[in-house]
């Protein structure tokens, strides 16, 4: 990742604020937004410093703006101020080089660096930079390297991923061991053993939900892109831990949520996860974006079922288990990734993203973009759709469908009619793949922008064009009412026009489906 952007998170309807990142420039730039024309925004720079090393780890404090940290190449963290380029950042050098691979700061000041593996050495230090500090008024006045020694000094001789502070308990964080498993450290504890554990090799990019902290996510960046979500309530005790993975209690710890090849593509160059963000204004949003700027979020709920006394209660009766475990509500499809002779440019692709805690015109969760070009843009979360029902005579019914209702959540069945019904008219041109037969023409495909694609080498097979036509389902293209509605009653239609036995019959009246003529032309 060569840009990133980070949204202040005390940013209000007066005022709104963010950081800008440029990780190949070295430099950050303290942003307040000036103008918004509905997707697109502009903003002055308040501050920044270009007076930064090279580095490939940063963190941005929450209780003082003015202050970012960034991890080198060397494993030395550096603490800088943005609103004073005359002050000397502090260098928290390790006791052996190797690279720094995650910084963090916590709420009380408390900065936490990650570092690669190393014999001998331990791999997780934390600082107290709080007095340095000083709330956020006084400016850091040592020049130089910090003097002090690290309060702490954890996980001897592994690889940290990521790390991330509890906002509600500071001095409690998560920190992710390459190849190992998620570790939950307190501070206050004196024995430096982890509090609870998890073992998996998912402890990329993790990321904890602000409004929910019982929750947590994790990924595998690469190969198979997978995404967790862990609940902390339920994890392995760090007294279990040591008598290895193979008891019957680490087995038990699972995952409350998998997203299994959450970037999976037919393609043969697999994206990998760049980043994991939660939701800053509403709980249960995960939002993950991949290399080829593919941006989704992830919505979850905690889910219930009734008895016939309608109490509440999950029918898995496992004490290890939460009570009520978290399911998908809904996968929004923010930005579609860049893909090869789309007609997009591949540099305006989105490279960033950070959740606002603000809500959009529509009241729903908004996320605030940098793309390639260096553009900042702001996306808001679609509503969910409201429930529609098709009838087996073609009439489409939908919840507030051509009259105004005093509640949006409810159908009042004695007035049905007054929604609003459209029929589908019957209609011997409907033919569900009449429009695959317009953009596939033999061989040759189209993108929805009339450019045309490399002809692959050699002829296709049918199940090949297939698998090529729902694969390029277009995203940016959405249809028409009339054709969505005749593709829903497609069946319907064919039954009444003759669609059994007689292939010959049959041919005729999928004339446009080339796959399902070619199926009755074989049977026949």
């Amino acid at each position: 990742m060569e840009t990133a952007i980070r949204w202040s998170p005390s940013s209000d309807i007066k005022e709104q604020r963010f950081l800008l990142v440029d990780v190949v420039g070295h430099n950050f730039r303290y942003c307040r937004v000036e103008s918004y024309n509905g997707k697109e925004l502009r903003y002055q720079t308040l501050c920044g410093s270009r007076r930064v090393p090279a580095f490939r780890a940063f963190d941005w404090s929450t209780h003082n703006e003015s202050i970012v940290a960034v991890g080198d190449w060397s494993g030395s963290a550096t603490v800088i101020r943005l609103d004073d380029v005359q002050t000397t950042p502090i260098t928290l050098p390790p006791k052996q080089q190797r690279l720094c691979n995650a910084v963090a700061f916590s709420k009380n000041g408390v900065l936490a660096t990650g570092l690669e593996k190393v014999r001998n050495d331990f791999c997780l230090y934390i600082w107290d930079v709080s007095d340095r500090l000083s709330g956020g008024t006084s400016p850091i006045t040592s020049p130089g390297r910090f003097t002090s020694e690290p309060i702490r000094r954890l996980s001897s001789s592994e690889a940290i991923t990521s790390i991330r502070f509890f906002q509600s308990q500071p001095d409690t964080f998560v920190a992710g061991v390459k190849g190992a498993c998620i570790r939950m450290y307190d501070l206050r504890e004196n024995g430096g053993n982890p509090a609870l554990q998890y073992q998996t090799s998912s402890v990329h990019n993790l990321s904890i939900d602000p409004l929910d902290e019982n929750y947590f996510a994790s990924a595998i960046t690469q190969k198979n892109t997978t995404i967790h979500i862990w609940d902390r309530r339920f994890g392995l005790s760090s007294s279990a831990a040591s008598q290895g993975s193979g008891t019957s209690q680490s087995a038990a710890i699972s995952p409350v949520l998998e997203y299994k090849n959450a970037f999976e593509y037919a393609s043969t160059v697999q994206p990998h996860i760049w980043s994991l963000r939660y939701c800053k204004g509403q709980s249960g949003h995960l939002g993950a974006l991949a290399s080829n700027g593919d941006f989704r979020v992830f919505e979850t709920k905690q889910s219930f079922t009734f008895e016939s006394n309608n109490k509440e209660h999950y029918t898995q009766s496992s004490q290890d288990q939460p009570e009520h475990p978290l399911c998908t509500r809904n996968i929004h499809h923010v930005e579609p990734p860049y893909r090869t002779g789309s007609g997009r440019q591949e540099n305006a692709r989105i490279v960033s993203f950070d959740f606002t805690n603000l809500a959009g015109p529509k009241g729903m969760p908004s996320a605030i973009t940098l793309r390639g070009t260096g553009s900042v843009e702001v996306h808001e979360l679609n509503r969910r759709p409201s429930a529609y029902a098709l009838s087996s005579t073609g009439q489409l019914v939908g919840r507030g469908m051509g009259a105004k209702s005093e509640s949006k959540d409810s159908i009042n069945i004695g007035s049905l009619a007054q929604l609003g019904l459209f029929h589908v008219k019957p209609s011997s041109d409907v033919h569900p793949t009449s429009i695959a037969s317009k953009v596939i023409e033999s061989e040759n495909f189209q993108q929805p922008n009339g450019d045309k694609v490399h002809k692959p080498e050699g002829r296709l097979s049918s199940r090949k064009k297939h698998e090529k036509w729902n694969e390029r389902q277009h995203i940016d293209q959405i249809p028409s009412i009339d054709a969505a509605l005749a593709t829903l009653t497609l069946d319907r239609q064919r039954c009444l026009r003759g669609y059994l036995f007689d292939c010959r019959k049959n041919m005729h009246i999928v004339a446009g489906d080339p796959w399902l003529r070619e199926m009755w032309d074989w049977i026949g």
